[in-house]
């Protein structure tokens, strides 16, 4: 694993200080598994020690391989006030951590693992970012968890970024997953307007690699009412409903 600047969990507050101005790496392994071991402790130094230093290390851990998986299993470990310390760490972070191979790994652990009222400030650095995140290969990830996770009205203003370009989110190889996950998981309003902008080009959207996902999510996952409107939409034409029974991706 790649070097990585970190201060170690058994330095004094003086020396946690002196590091942060120092050039001098040191591998996160070992150092890592102190901090973990003092997080899973009952020791109240221990555990508190460890906690100082993986907040003060917790982005440089993030955007590592070897540390963004020592943070998850911290924020798994960590107590509800120690997984607020350590989520205030990604504040500013956020848009950056979704595109990061690995950082998106702890962003995901965050919203699983963390109450939705602490998760506001994920939402509010996302804002403006929605459509972006859906297109990006990890952000979609964080994207579908934190709509899964949060109470619809948390993340009403993140949907609605979403549906104002849902017709080319069908067609697209990272955002048609989180279109798939808001039919399942969204409101029936959501769903209405997903299926309305389905139904107007949904011969095209039936016979395309990717948006036949989202034609095939809607089936399974609306109210029977928006099943039928896709159903009768689909049988409209009988020639193309004949055709489509042979394509690859409508049969």
């Amino acid at each position: 694993a790649a070097p990585v600047m970190l201060a170690s969990p058994l330095w004094s507050s003086q020396q946690l200080a002196s590091a942060s101005e120092s050039a001098m790496p040191i591998f996160v392994g070992a150092e890592v598994d102190v901090a973990l071991a003092g997080l899973a402790t009952g020791d109240p130094v221990e555990r508190a020690a460890a906690l100082e230093w993986l907040s003060c290390n917790l982005w440089s851990l993030a955007t590592s391989a070897d540390g963004c998986r020592a943070v998850q299993d911290a924020l798994a470990f960590a107590s509800g006030a120690e997984q607020a310390k350590l989520a205030e760490q990604l504040r500013g972070h956020v848009v950056e951590g979704c595109m990061s191979p690995h950082a998106n790994h702890v962003l995901q652990k965050l919203v699983q693992n963390v109450p939705p009222e602490r998760l506001q400030f994920v939402v509010d650095e996302l804002a403006g970012e929605a459509d972006r995140m859906a297109r990006h290969r990890f952000g979609c990830r964080v994207l579908q968890r934190l709509l899964g996770r949060c109470p619809h009205k948390q993340t009403e203003a993140l949907a609605s970024e979403l549906l104002e370009v849902a017709p080319q989110l069908f067609r697209h190889s990272f955002g048609n997953f989180v279109i798939q996950h808001m039919i399942e998981h969204g409101t029936d309003l959501q769903r209405q307007t997903m299926v309305a902008a389905i139904v107007k080009d949904i011969q095209r959207l039936a016979r395309h690699n990717v948006a036949s996902h989202v034609v095939r999510a809607a089936l399974m996952h609306c109210p029977r009412s928006e099943k039928q409107y896709l159903v009768d939409a689909l049988r409209a034409d009988a020639a193309e409903l004949a055709d489509l029974a042979h394509h690859h991706c409508g049969s």
